[in-house]
């Protein structure tokens, strides 16, 4: 009699050709949602694509990313909460959204604080950057990697901001930062908190007359449309940071954990690569659709700069913070 039944070694090989495939082990899969407001084809989510193929591919389909792009999950600040208690497995947030709860972001967030991005990438890799770390995880969050985010300069609608007296009167965007709110009325302007999606509206119904951000972000949002002069100052580079919640990061495997890290990595260097060809593609787009780039030695930024560090006092509240802002003005 023929038996209905498959062999100890055909049933080894079925299960084989089925982990192979993804359905032997769909059950023990962990899906990972990542939070992220920009849309699909922005460079952020094409880096934030490569970590999830990436650990999908160390991990062999233990763990998949399910990037929720175009603030399906909220704002950056919904996120940065969110991934704090839990709610959100994986976020990406500009640094500088952290400020109210990170003391070490807030002093990241300082403007003229560094030299040049290569400057921040050194002091980040250093003691510094395992101050933040810590800190962070005190808050219920991994730092997984940092994404560059350029340098954040100033741009307006009717004149372009050459020295300090030509914010004078403006009102300039910034993100609910307590530092950028500060800097912008050491300055002599009237800081405005908009969300970034809602920034092309405020232009067009004349509620700000400027705001700040990096080259490519300036362009990808259009709002070189409505504000053409862009001065080059580079008053404050604060990366991207992509966050894990704690409580998922501690539901991982140390290997998986590992895998986490590596595949992050691997989409950070990708990313600074996306990040430069973009502000080139970004500088030559802005100039040929009108916009008016104004150097960086166009900038008096001494005359801004002045006014700038009187923020220094206000967030530099200790001695020991304080040796750390002069160690990294010092270093190379």
């Amino acid at each position: 009699m023929r038996q209905n039944t498959m062999s100890r070694r055909g049933w080894g090989a079925f299960a084989l050709g089925l982990a192979m495939t993804g359905l032997f082990s769909s059950a023990e899969a962990k899906d990972l949602a990542l939070a992220e407001i920009h849309p699909p084809g922005h460079i952020i989510v094409k880096a934030e694509e490569l970590f999830a193929s990436r650990l999908a591919e160390l991990t062999r389909g233990e763990l998949a990313v399910n990037i929720k792009h175009s603030a399906q999950l909220g704002n950056e600040e919904k996120s940065w909460e969110s991934v704090r208690n839990g709610s959100v497995d994986v976020v990406r947030i500009n640094l500088g959204g952290m400020v109210k709860d990170i003391q070490s972001a807030r002093l990241l967030s300082l403007p003229y604080l560094f030299r040049s991005r290569e400057h921040m990438w050194r002091v980040l890799g250093g003691d510094f950057g395992k101050r933040v770390k810590a800190e962070v995880e005190k808050t219920g969050a991994v730092v997984l990697a940092y994404y560059d985010s350029g340098a954040r300069s100033f741009y307006t609608t009717h004149k372009p901001i050459q020295k300090r007296s030509d914010f004078n009167g403006l009102r300039i965007r910034v993100q609910d930062s307590p530092v950028y709110k500060d800097l912008i009325s050491e300055l002599g302007g009237t800081p405005v908190v908009v969300s970034y999606e809602k920034v092309n509206e405020a232009f067009s119904k004349g509620e700000i007359d400027g705001a700040e951000n990096n080259l490519p972000s300036y362009v990808s949002s259009g709002h070189h449309q409505y504000a053409r002069y862009y001065s080059m100052d580079e008053h404050s580079s604060v990366p991207e940071i992509l966050l894990m919640s704690k409580k998922s990061w501690d539901t991982l495997t140390a290997e998986q954990q590992k895998a986490v890290t590596t595949a992050a990595a691997e989409s950070s260097a990708y990313m600074k690569k996306l990040w430069a060809e973009s502000e080139a593609q970004a500088l030559a787009k802005a100039r040929k659709e009108g916009a008016v780039i104004l150097e960086k030695h166009q900038v008096y930024l001494s005359g801004i700069e002045t006014y700038a560090v009187k923020v220094y006092s206000k967030y530099v509240t200790n001695s020991e913070d304080l040796g750390v802002i002069l160690d990294i003005l010092r270093s190379e």
